[in-house]
């Protein structure tokens, strides 16, 4: 009986009148796919499609909440789980051109009590710290039995998990620079970071420099509360949805209090906005841009896939894209930018939907005029 009502709640749907016939076209199919897909259960969630820099389609479909249900609406506010990494490396972008810090210098001179030398902030940046990574760590370390595991048991923030490295001193997984391997851990430092040199809260700090000068009103580091939060409007919450229990929050976390390498939520149209913003030298320099999107590298000279918080890639002409993708309490993010065409898409689920990538593969070929 759920299953059978669940998918008819209502969607939002906007269409841009005015188009030409060919866009128009294009836009049916972006949202005669996504209903199709929403329909049999596969996807709960907000979606966006931009082709050279305009809104081409976007549209809401499902619940945000299910105690009590209610349905999502294009302003929704949605966890962007690791899709937040990349406002962290911008915060860290914001100091360096403010010569703060450059990306050489030791996370250590920054945070001392840390038990590792020689990891630079360009190698957390980049993932070829090294550092093992927090969860599976807090996870053995930090969380009660499972008899009386309590999810709402938070961590008080990212100086508990820090506290964890400081009192446990895990071995450092291979030596910084040699490989590529991802790492939460890396950017937890760089939020804390961030925090100690501008002497800001980092949310605050990321608020006043990154978000507002973006546009992005909807935009924040959220302090997680349990349940509801009357001071967060337009929240959505996590779940999945068994057929035979139900509904099932997923949205409680003991680790929901972490930030930099999650931890933000945002909407639809701010992360338009910062895509956008991203397309010019109002927030940084062309200079740090263009380092930002190059892949790093490792101390043999190899390239990696990864930038400062995103994957880097070329599309089929030989032009950069960047990307990025995000999972926790449920939730899957996904955020996709062609630099050269200015096409973006950006998909915002709630649903613990295993299909996240599949659905990108194909809303990237309806963009690119295929099947």
């Amino acid at each position: 009986m759920i299953l059978s009502w669940f998918w008819l709640l209502t969607s939002t749907i906007v269409f841009f009148p005015g188009k030409n016939e060919e866009v128009a076209n294009a836009t049916n199919k972006y949202h005669e796919f996504i209903k199709n897909i929403h329909s049999q259960g596969y996807f709960n969630g907000n979606v966006l499609i931009s082709e050279g820099g305009v809104i081409a389609y976007q549209g809401s479909f499902g619940v945000s909440n299910i105690n009590p249900i209610d349905s999502l609406q294009l302003d929704s506010k949605f966890r962007l789980a690791s899709v937040s990494k990349q406002f962290t490396a911008m915060g860290i972008i914001k100091l360096k051109e403010s010569g703060l810090l450059n990306y050489d210098q030791e996370i250590k001179d920054f945070i001392p009590e840390i038990p590792y030398s020689g990891i630079t902030i360009r190698q957390l940046l980049n993932h070829t710290s090294g550092l093992p990574d927090y969860v599976s760590l807090m996870n053995e370390n930090w969380k009660p039995d499972l008899e009386s595991y309590d999810p709402e048991r938070l961590i008080s923030g990212n100086q508990d998990i820090i506290d964890m490295l400081v009192r446990m001193k895990p071995s450092i997984r291979f030596k910084p620079g040699e490989k590529w391997e991802y790492s939460n851990t890396g950017y937890v430092l760089l939020a804390t970071l961030v925090q100690r040199v501008s002497g800001k809260p980092f949310e605050d700090y990321l608020r006043e420099q990154v978000f507002l000068p973006a546009g992005m009103m909807n935009t924040s580091v959220y302090n997680y509360v349990p349940g509801h939060d009357g001071n967060m409007t337009s929240r959505v919450y996590g779940f999945r949805l068994d057929s035979v229990n139900g509904f099932i929050s997923t949205d409680a976390h003991f680790l929901n209090k972490a930030q930099g390498d999650g931890g933000i939520y945002s909407t639809l149209e701010d992360l338009f906005n910062w895509d956008r913003i991203l397309c010019t030298n109002e927030l940084i320099s062309g200079e740090s841009r263009t380092e930002a999107f190059t892949p790093g590298k490792l101390n043999n000279g190899d390239e990696t896939e990864y930038g400062f918080g995103w994957f880097v890639d070329k599309n089929s002409k030989g032009q950069t894209v960047v990307f990025h993708a995000g999972g926790w309490v449920g939730f899957q993010t996904y955020i996709y930018r062609d630099l050269e065409k200015q096409d973006c898409i950006i998909i915002l689920s709630n649903h613990s939907s295993i299909y996240l990538e599949r659905i990108f593969f194909a809303l990237k070929k309806i963009l690119n005029e295929g099947p």
